[in-house]
């Protein structure tokens, strides 16, 4: 919860940011504040001073570092690759996180039982410290937005963010996909060591051997498909990917067969990866630059904040319904959401399409930059002319 929740109090507010300032110099922040977190950590825990408190403080001040790292980094690689090559520059983002979420424990475990708490946390201060290094070796590629303004306050900046959403399809239907993919499919993953326990005799390996198997679905899906390169179309992939994230914890959920489980959580994990990344390129590719900061920023608050809450919904209700059902259920349902997207693909590929080709004809694109003299925030000249060209 304390990695999550400071995602929803200031992931907004850093996405206004990240519109504003050098996106490298951005994310490279998060990640000191993050080293210093773990850092003050180690520290404590070497002394032995590392309770409770202390150790809940620096966990949310990791979560305040993500969540200013998180639009940053996102909003910055379309710069990085070009639109061409943003699919597959997602899928390459994913299988780093993936594969991390299933290296780091495995290390971070050895050098716990080998050396204790302190070295542990020291040794992911350095990871952190690698990972700012790298982002400042960017901050000379990477531009600051055209258009924008450092002087127009806090709120306003948001509310533009919300009103371009709304008003830019099909980036609220996107937004709308993945809240509903993040609070069905990905907060239920959440019981799964209920539904191992409850569904596979209590086997004290079973959940480890079900997480395994996630995580390696989680870097294989995005792998297989880079394997197509640019040939590969954003709204069959979403669509296959939501699909293959939905139907696999229905197995899961039913099917008492520690083999059979082990092959739908690997299937889950590639959908829900493979399904995420689509939705970051289309989200991003869709954006202009100015605004691609403050999109990332409430897709995350959208897709944190509904994992956070609806996940202790699932929780709570594994007291009253057996955890195999609870499993099933928000993955027929993600299963069912996914009906009406595919019965009005045209209203997501359509404009999407429109979209990217702008932004891929130099509209609002980075490095070459904007037309002289257009204006990238909402209501201003760049808008006019999208808005001719949609409609003429």
């Amino acid at each position: 919860m304390l990695l999550l929740i400071p995602s929803m109090f200031f992931g907004l507010f850093a996405g206004a940011l990240a519109d504003r300032f050098n996106r490298a110099r951005m994310a490279a922040s998060g990640q000191l504040v993050n080293a210093i977190g773990c850092s003050s950590a180690g520290v404590l825990a070497v002394l032995g001073r590392l309770n409770l408190a202390n150790l809940l403080m620096l966990t949310a001040v990791v979560g305040i570092g993500n969540s200013f790292q998180g639009p940053a980094w996102q909003a910055m690689i379309p710069q990085l690759v070009g639109p061409e090559r943003l699919l597959n520059a997602s899928m390459m983002t994913r299988i780093a996180q993936q594969g991390a979420e299933l290296t780091g424990p495995a290390v971070g475990t050895a050098v716990l039982a080998a050396f204790g708490p302190g070295p542990t946390f020291f040794l992911c201060a350095s990871f952190y410290l690698a990972g700012w290094s790298m982002l400042m070796h960017l901050r000379h590629t990477v531009s600051v937005p055209t258009g924008t303004t450092r002087s127009e306050g806090v709120f306003r900046p948001i509310a533009r963010g919300f009103a371009y959403v709304k008003k830019e399809q099909p980036l609220g239907l996107l937004l709308t996909w993945v809240g509903l993919h993040c609070s069905l499919t990905m907060a239920s993953i959440g019981i799964l060591p209920a539904v191992a326990t409850a569904n596979l005799h209590g086997n004290a390996g079973a959940y480890g051997l079900l997480l395994t198997s996630f995580g390696l679905g989680s870097v294989i899906g995005p792998t297989f498909m880079i394997s197509f390169g640019t040939r590969l179309k954003t709204f069959p992939v979403l669509l296959g990917s939501g699909v293959m994230s939905g139907i696999p914890l229905i197995a899961i959920g039913l099917v008492h067969s520690t083999g059979v489980d082990l092959v739908a959580s690997g299937l889950a994990g590639a959908g829900q990866a493979v399904f995420m990344a689509g939705i970051y390129s289309a989200t991003q590719g869709a954006a202009v630059d100015a605004m691609r900061g403050r999109v990332a920023s409430i897709q995350l608050t959208l897709t944190t904040g509904t994992m956070g809450v609806i996940g202790v919904g699932w929780g709570a209700l594994v007291g009253i319904v057996a955890p195999g059902i609870v499993m099933a259920l928000p993955g027929g349902l993600f299963v069912l959401a996914c009906i009406p997207f595919a019965l009005r693909s045209d209203r997501i590929t359509v404009p999407l399409q429109r979209r990217m080709g702008l932004v891929a004809a130099g509209v609002g694109r980075s490095p070459l930059g904007p037309p002289s003299g257009v204006a990238l925030e909402p209501g201003g000249a760049l808008f006019s002319t999208i808005h001719d060209m949609e409609t003429g």
